[in-house]
């Protein structure tokens, strides 16, 4: 169950101020994936709350759904939904979150000294807490690609995530896991993404073109079967309406064998 950060640290547009409009305006965010695949005839449901707080304001995400289906030894698929509410000002949101359906292809598998490399093609479509009133106008449906590379150790593993969004986002994590444990699994996750449109606009709003974030994330799994997991993070270095005070997910995750598995 090493893959339930994956969708703790998938965010939607967060709230800023727009001088004193009540205005959104789409933000940097977090994308982590690793290499593992999901077992051929496994279903990993998860699901979780995401708490986000920022200069501007707060974003609720709960409940919110993603599922994991393994199809073959490097392919699985997934779907991640839920509901979502934003405030900040006097402007409120509230309904489906943004939604994401990907499948991933481990391309490279780990050996000794070589690392794994997966990608995963990603559509997005975005709910109306993300496009309500946004100054960006982003499209409703845009399409992600993040490059994952891992390395792992004896009671270590590092993952690097790289990509684009189409909405106009370039993403770039890193992951730092240790394994010394049998039932708990503790993560530390960096982060760095920057806008690539509306440049101006962002500037002329005084808001930050790019943003870093940090996140440590424990993974706690008492059987094969489920498990539960905490995630707390927030954004370091320069900042300003986007920029996280703090966020706190918190979930659970099980594991459904649906057919044998494959060798």
């Amino acid at each position: 169950m090493r893959k339930l950060m994956q969708f703790a640290v998938l965010m939607s547009a967060a709230p800023v101020f727009a001088q004193t409009q009540p205005h959104r305006i789409s933000s940097p965010m977090t994308v982590i994936e690793d290499t593992d695949i999901t077992a051929p005839g496994s279903l990993v449901i998860s699901q979780d709350f995401t708490y986000t707080r920022t200069y501007a304001g707060r974003d609720l995400s709960a409940p919110a759904l993603s599922c994991e289906l393994g199809l073959h030894p490097r392919i699985d698929v997934s779907v991640s939904s839920g509901y979502a509410a934003s405030h900040f000002e006097n402007f409120r949101a509230s309904g489906l979150s943004d939604t994401y359906a990907g499948a991933k292809f481990l391309l490279v598998k780990e050996g000794r000294r070589r690392p794994a490399l997966a990608v995963k093609p990603t559509l997005e479509v975005l709910g109306a807490p993300s496009i309500a009133n946004n100054l960006l106008a982003p499209a409703r449906v845009n399409f992600l690609l993040p490059v994952a590379i891992q390395k792992t150790w004896t009671d270590t593993r590092v993952y690097y995530t790289g990509g684009y969004l189409t909405r106009g986002l370039q993403f770039h994590s890193l992951a730092y896991e240790l394994d010394r444990w049998a039932h708990v699994t503790p993560t530390l996750i960096v982060s760095h993404s920057r806008l690539t449109r509306e440049l101006d606009l962002v500037s002329e709003l005084g808001l930050n073109r790019s943003r870093s974030d940090a996140l440590g994330l424990v993974s706690v799994n008492p059987s094969p079967w489920w498990g539960f997991y905490a995630s707390a993070g927030r954004t370091f270095g320069r900042t300003d309406g986007n920029s996280l005070r703090f966020q706190f997910t918190g979930g659970l995750s099980f594991n459904l064998h649906l057919w044998a598995r494959g060798r």
